[in-house]
């Protein structure tokens, strides 16, 4: 009778024990991997959500009357089928809103489509779409399918809803407290 092992079993013990380690290594690395890429997914959707947010509410509470007040900003709205311009309630420093001029705009890189908002505040979103022919469409009327406007002349009135049209889609922002 004999005690102990042989070399050979040592050695296949080792080997057998590097093969476990070195799986075990490489299903934690894919863990890590996995964490990471859903916490950049995470980030990604919740700006692409703020920036929704932010634009829908600059729409919503877009400001105009026919004359200009005491702050001196002029309470219109204007655009084509590239860029709005409106007056448009904004957060300043230390939480309160004040009225601010915004510009939404449409356009393209190499990468596809880009939606912008920047207000005069320096806040900003932008959204991006992989296709590109982006443009903005004003709803004049919203009988029977509704009657869509390539531009909107500037002055003291608004259209119903602002609509960002892509190739592939097409997102809809209303004006107003309205519905």
């Amino acid at each position: 009778m004999r005690s102990g092992f042989t070399l050979l079993e040592v050695l296949v013990a080792v080997i057998v024990s590097a093969a476990l380690l070195l799986a075990a290594d490489a299903v934690f690395e894919q863990l890590a991997d996995s964490r990471v890429a859903s916490a950049h997914e995470a980030t990604e959707r919740d700006h692409v959500q703020n920036a929704r947010e932010l634009i829908r509410s600059w729409l919503r509470q877009v400001v105009v009357s026919p004359q200009i007040d005491a702050s001196g900003l002029p309470h219109e709205f204007g655009g084509d089928s590239v860029a709005a311009h409106f007056t448009s309630s904004c957060i300043a420093p230390g939480g309160w809103e004040r009225e601010c001029q915004v510009t939404l705009g449409v356009s393209s890189d190499s990468t596809g489509a880009v939606l912008t908002a920047v207000s005069s505040t320096g806040d900003s979103a932008s959204l991006r779409s992989s296709g590109r022919g982006q443009e903005l469409l004003y709803l004049i009327d919203a009988a029977n399918g509704g009657e869509w406007m390539r531009s909107w002349p500037v002055g003291p009135t608004v259209p119903i809803a602002v609509a960002v049209v892509t190739p592939k889609d097409t997102t809809v922002f209303r004006i107003g407290a309205r519905g």
